[in-house]
């Protein structure tokens, strides 16, 4: 594992480490930065941010932390390089029954209209 692969690793276990914490819970005081961190992950660079959503998808998951990965950095990752990744995305979509799930779980909002039709035929294909 490179030294980018292990920090992206500490990140994802950061951000679901988070997410699974109860609103108010004071650990989770500790652990706000990694939503920053993965934030700039995501806008900043499309193959970290990649690399994050690949870290987090590793995980044991319930519907919960799905739902906040696909409405959340997947989100942000196809609105900030959904044109340049969308066909990586296509592509595992293909072979992988679990990612088209989570694509399905996204929201269009800021997506261009391209991104989000071909976003849609990869999650739902005939």
């Amino acid at each position: 594992m490179t030294s980018d692969e292990a920090r992206i690793a500490r990140i994802a276990e950061a951000w679901v480490q988070f997410n699974r914490l109860a609103i108010g819970v004071r650990e989770r005081d500790s652990l706000v930065e990694t939503l920053d961190q993965v934030d700039d992950i995501i806008r900043r660079d499309p193959a970290e941010g990649w690399m994050f959503i690949q870290a987090v998808r590793q995980m044991d998951l319930d519907t919960s932390l799905l739902s906040n990965l696909a409405a959340g950095p997947l989100e942000d990752f196809l609105i900030a390089h959904g044109e340049t990744e969308i066909a990586k995305v296509e592509h595992l979509a293909e072979r992988d029954t679990a990612f088209r799930y989570l694509l399905g779980l996204t929201w269009k909002n800021a997506m261009p209209d391209d991104v989000w039709r071909r976003v849609q035929r990869a999650a739902h294909p005939l």
